[in-house]
């Protein structure tokens, strides 16, 4: 067997044997922080629902416990108390985190909404299909001594780049997806918004993180 085969073979192995311990590491750990995410959210809504009645729950642990329901510090208290009286609220919650920059919580009308930017759909179309033909544009760039070596009948030294083109090109590639995904979640979101009936109601420890 000679280096290129070689080098093509330990390439396809490292992929597959890395694939394979992400999903297992994703699996096995599911069940348990499931688990974990179940426990803090029943006892925190728990509170919120005995504040209204007879406790006074600090506004930092208010803040704190929405922060970890959307396992993130990046979007306001509000926002993420309004999300969580939509209709599948954990799918809300993604949507909004991911789409944040595309969308926001208008306060006034008490909606998500398009930014300004976005507003128009052919703004948003456009987007999306530029980030779609730079993650494949950049896919391939990362892949091409693999791809163009054979074609070239070039040598185990210039397969050697993908080493240089993967990871740099590869980051570019998944961002660039990220975004396209980022676009059609945010107008997922605020299509599927609908009037309904709050899950949990607590108007003041809201009202509370606004002052």
């Amino acid at each position: 067997m000679d280096m290129e085969n070689i080098f093509k073979a330990a390439t396809a192995i490292a992929a597959v044997i890395g694939g394979a311990r992400v999903i297992y590491e994703l699996t096995l750990g599911t069940h348990s922080r499931l688990r974990d995410e179940y426990r803090f959210a029943k006892e925190f809504l728990h509170d919120l629902c005995e504040t209204n009645a007879s406790k006074k729950l600090q506004p930092l642990a208010i803040e704190r416990g929405y922060y970890a329901l959307a396992g993130t510090r990046t979007i306001p208290a509000q926002d993420i108390a309004y999300l969580i009286k939509l209709r599948d609220p954990d799918k809300r919650l993604k949507d909004y985190v991911l789409s944040r920059v595309y969308v926001e919580f208008d306060s006034a009308s008490h909606r998500i909404r398009y930014r300004k930017k976005y507003r128009h759909s052919l703004s948003r179309l456009w987007r999306k299909g530029s980030w779609l033909l730079t993650y494949l544009a950049a896919s391939v760039l990362a892949m091409s001594p693999l791809l163009i070596a054979g074609p070239l009948q070039a040598g185990t030294q210039f397969m050697l780049w993908s080493l240089v083109t993967i990871p740099l090109f590869g980051l570019a590639a998944g961002q660039a997806l990220r975004n396209f995904f980022a676009i059609g979640r945010g107008e997922a979101l605020v299509n599927e918004q609908q009037k309904h009936t709050p899950i949990i109601e607590h108007p003041a420890s809201v009202k509370r993180l606004r002052h």
